[in-house]
């Protein structure tokens, strides 16, 4: 929607999106480029991983993160054992993460009815990697997520993370690796 609108309030007669991450880094660029009579114009989304410091060992993380993610609701379908990475791509959700309202982790806009994320069809990305420390490990979890209305055929528009998602799977694991 965003790129739509961009296109049209330049005139553009030619509008591309492309989509660029780096998944173990928890770095993700999405780059528009929009050309039209008034000249041309990129944009670039950055996304970044929140970061956690643990006194776990990388094994003792990693072997957490699934339940950890499982009980917040996030279904996995990307696992890693190499690089120590796990989460899911893309997942179509509406309405609640879990028992969470999505607005509650995601900042999707605003309608007078209240805010997108609980009320759009959003496609969630959650990448979560276990790196090692000198005192410990280090958990960086990447969330980025694209929301669109169910009722109107239109593109998806970027949402933005509240980080309240990132802080509840490091508290969880945190909290399951004091036990």
């Amino acid at each position: 929607m965003r790129l739509r609108m961009l296109c049209l309030l330049f005139g553009a007669t030619a509008c591309a999106s492309s989509q660029s991450s780096a998944p173990s880094s928890g770095v993700a660029q999405q780059t528009f480029s929009i050309a039209g009579d008034a000249g041309a114009m990129t944009v670039t989304r950055t996304v970044t991983a929140q970061t956690t410091k643990l006194v776990g060992t990388v094994d003792a993380v990693w072997k957490e993160l699934p339940t950890v993610l499982d009980s917040l609701g996030v279904k996995v379908t990307m696992i890693d054992p190499v690089q120590h990475l796990i989460g899911v791509e893309q997942m179509k959700i509406r309405v609640r993460l879990g028992t969470t309202p999505l607005s509650r982790y995601l900042d999707c806009g605003q309608t007078q009815i209240g805010p997108n994320a609980d009320s759009y069809e959003v496609l969630l990305t959650v990448r979560s990697n276990v790196t090692a420390t000198p005192a410990g490990s280090q958990l960086g979890t990447f969330v980025d997520a694209m929301a669109r209305p169910i009722s109107f055929r239109q593109n998806y528009s970027s949402c933005s993370t509240t980080g309240l998602l990132e802080s509840r799977i490091a508290d969880a694991v945190k909290k399951r690796l004091q036990k």
